[in-house]
């Protein structure tokens, strides 16, 4: 989620100035989403320009930083388009330790075996404390952390269940012929001869 899409919902929601919206955005989203104030004001800045929100007139003895800013009708729009529009989730096709785990295999430094158990190891304990987290969470009044730590939970469970399918199947993955580095010639390909326009 960008800061942009932020505080267009939380100008949709009430017109304020930017430190009151960072102290928003921590009350909708949670602690772990704090940005600094100067992030907010230059993204107002931008979005102001591109016509999505506007600022309020301002009194003479009123500091330009507690201007109040509000959406613009071009700024509801945006806003509901974001909202209309999915997300795609970015599948891990070049997933970080996947690389690790295959390197391993060719480079034969450490056992493949060995590099699943340190990943494993390593999922485990973010487990542990994420589940503390979730234990110590109040169902009622932190109902949103308490979903976003389930989620986070549930990709935990699947990674250490890949986890588990790699291992089983190391035996296969070592008897897997490993690809071949095929040398090409470098430079130009050499000029095709042109037929004799004589004959």
């Amino acid at each position: 989620m960008t800061v942009r899409y932020a505080l267009l919902a939380l100008l949709n929601h009430t017109p304020t100035y930017g430190y009151e919206l960072r102290k928003w955005m921590e009350a909708a989203l949670g602690d772990h989403w704090t940005i600094n104030t100067g992030q907010i004001y230059s993204t107002l800045s931008r979005l102001e320009r591109d016509g999505l929100v506007v600022r309020q007139s301002m009194s003479v003895d009123e500091a330009a930083e507690r201007t109040p800013y509000s959406l613009t009708q071009d700024g509801r729009v945006e806003l509901e388009r974001w909202y209309r529009q999915p997300l795609s989730r970015t599948y891990r096709l070049r997933d970080d330790f996947y690389a690790k785990l295959m390197l391993s295999l060719f480079s034969g430094l450490m056992p493949p075996a060995d590099v699943l158990q340190i990943q494993r190891r390593e999922l485990l304990s973010e487990m542990h404390e994420l589940t503390r987290m979730r234990a110590e969470a109040d169902p009622v009044s932190e109902l949103p952390w308490l979903l976003l730590l389930e989620g986070a939970i549930m990709h935990l469970e699947a990674d250490l269940h890949w986890l588990d399918m790699c291992e089983v199947r190391l035996d296969e993955l070592r008897h897997t012929p490993l690809p071949q580095h095929v040398s090409r010639p470098r430079g130009r390909p050499p000029k095709r001869s042109q037929p004799d326009e004589t004959s």
